[in-house]
């Protein structure tokens, strides 16, 4: 056992020195638990960032960068709809020159309270954020939208939780009724 345990640390420490001097202090920290279970994987972690993998029904892939950090409540929301898969199989009922929107109106998720309030990223193309009531900042549920094309004037009104970093050529071209195949989290590289 205490053989195995040196290997696991030995190999931890060797994927903390491959990921970068940032990676070694959790290694090390972890290596009795997190090392032994998963050696492979137990820096990485740490410095992995979490997406949203959409493919769409026509074809097309699109990556969305998620900002726990700047929406947190938000992103939670959303990575837990997508592991259900509450997305899969939803059209963009709403699709103008400037975004497309998707979501169900008919749920029995509470909504979220705004977190808007102290962003400092704007509403440019590929910005994604959640669809909400026009008299209430706190009524967000599950609806989200893509923007298209750059509009400061929705700046600091609505809750903005990634970006598309892939695929947005499939954004451009969708039309009214376009449907979600799946909507998975992923890893962003």
């Amino acid at each position: 056992m205490k053989t195995m345990l040196v290997s696991s640390v030995r190999l931890s420490v060797s994927v903390a020195v491959m990921l970068g001097a940032a990676c070694m202090p959790a290694a090390a920290r972890q290596a009795d638990t997190l090392a032994a279970q998963r050696p492979d994987t137990a820096c990485a972690e740490a410095t992995a960032r979490k997406g949203l993998c959409m493919t769409l029904e026509k074809g097309g892939a699109v990556i969305i960068e998620l900002y726990p950090d700047k929406a947190p409540k938000t992103v939670e929301r959303i990575m837990k709809l997508a592991e259900e898969g509450f997305y899969d199989g939803l059209e963009f009922h709403r699709v103008e020159s400037y975004l497309v929107q998707t979501g169900k109106g008919e749920h029995d998720l509470p909504p979220l309270e705004g977190e808007m309030f102290g962003q400092r990223i704007w509403h440019e193309e590929g910005m994604v954020g959640m669809a909400r009531l026009p008299s209430d900042y706190d009524t967000a549920t599950t609806q989200f939208y893509i923007m298209k094309e750059r509009r400061p004037n929705l700046n600091g009104e609505y809750t903005l939780f990634g970006k598309v970093v892939g695929g947005m050529e499939h954004i451009h071209g969708l039309k009214k009724g376009g449907k979600i195949e799946s909507l998975t989290i992923c890893d962003i590289e």
